[in-house]
């Protein structure tokens, strides 16, 4: 859906004419129109992915997460006002914004920009601080940042909108290692705290490997979470997501989907169960979805796959 607009750049619009920078006492308002595509009604778990078109914006918006802005395009001059301070900042396609939660915050600008808002749980946020970097909650802080490009952080928002944007249900622990690898990009890279990672083993045992692999093989019809691994072992799932890539060479995510299409493969080779059936049991969510995802991974249908064998 958003790939069909940003596939036509904008031209920038004018300089807009900008308001006195004395800022209005706050007040809260109902979100700005435009909303494109949203993850509420998928419950990811710790993040709001929202995509919006923006055009002449002039609002006071209360901030209860941290939120990041991706700017997917347009060009504009993006005046901000918070806590009595008020900044002008020419942001294009590729630069972020980071605004901490707190207090609320004036958004101006003139013309169009398409923005990917990325709403992070402050509890999710504290948590990744503490299990990954030994952060006390109570003195974690976030800096704003006013828009600069950071090509990692807007990879991350581009592949949270492909996930938001897939057909069928994304993998949950997809969608969770993606929230995990934001959190940590952002303590790294946006906070003023001193970090020491946890990372005291640098694989997973083999008994541990094997009750999570057993445990990915009896639920492949399922929608596994990334946190629901990760409790099998005792673990953080930032620290385990990092552990089973050095153990298995694949992030928890992309191992899952190679278990899928195998079982799938298995089922299409030794069985004549109708593939409709096959896409329930392997955890996709229709024979349209398994056909994608398999046809993704092995270059053939589930049809065509079935015919050869």
């Amino acid at each position: 859906m958003g790939a069909a607009f940003l596939s036509n750049p904008m031209a920038p619009p004018p300089r807009p004419r900008l308001a006195p920078t004395a800022a209005p006492a706050p007040r809260e308002v109902a979100p700005p129109p435009g909303l494109l595509v949203s993850s509420r009604s998928r419950h990811w778990s710790g993040i709001v992915v929202d995509l919006h078109r923006f055009h002449d914006v002039d609002a006071w918006c209360p901030v209860r997460e941290h939120v990041v802005g991706v700017h997917l395009a347009g060009a504009v001059n993006l005046l901000q006002s918070r806590g009595g301070r008020t900044w002008v900042k020419h942001v294009r396609a590729g630069d972020v914004t980071v605004t901490p939660c707190g207090e609320p915050k004036r958004f101006q600008h003139a013309g169009e920009a398409v923005v990917l808002l990325l709403r992070l749980d402050p509890a999710f946020m504290q948590q990744v601080a503490g299990d990954e970097y030994a952060l006390d909650p109570a003195r974690f802080e976030l800096r704003e940042n006013l828009g600069v490009p950071d090509p990692d952080l807007a990879a991350i928002g581009r592949q949270m909108l492909a996930a938001l944007e897939s057909e069928g249900v994304p993998a949950r622990a997809h969608v969770e290692s993606l929230t995990i690898e934001l959190a940590v990009h952002l303590i790294r890279q946006y906070s003023a705290a001193a970090l020491r990672e946890r990372r005291p083993a640098s694989r997973l045992a083999a008994r541990k490997l094997q009750r999570v692999l057993d445990y990915i093989d009896a639920n492949l019809r399922h929608d596994i979470a990334l946190a629901d691994l990760a409790r099998l072992v005792a673990m953080s799932p930032g620290h385990f997501a990092h552990l089973f890539r050095q153990t298995t060479g694949f992030p928890p995510h992309r191992f899952i989907v190679e278990r899928r299409v195998d079982r799938a493969k298995a089922l299409l080779r030794d069985t004549d169960l109708p593939i409709t059936e096959i896409a329930e049991q392997v955890g996709c969510a229709s024979h349209s979805h398994l056909s994608v995802v398999f046809h993704r991974e092995t270059g053939v249908t589930p049809r065509d796959f079935r015919r050869q064998a």
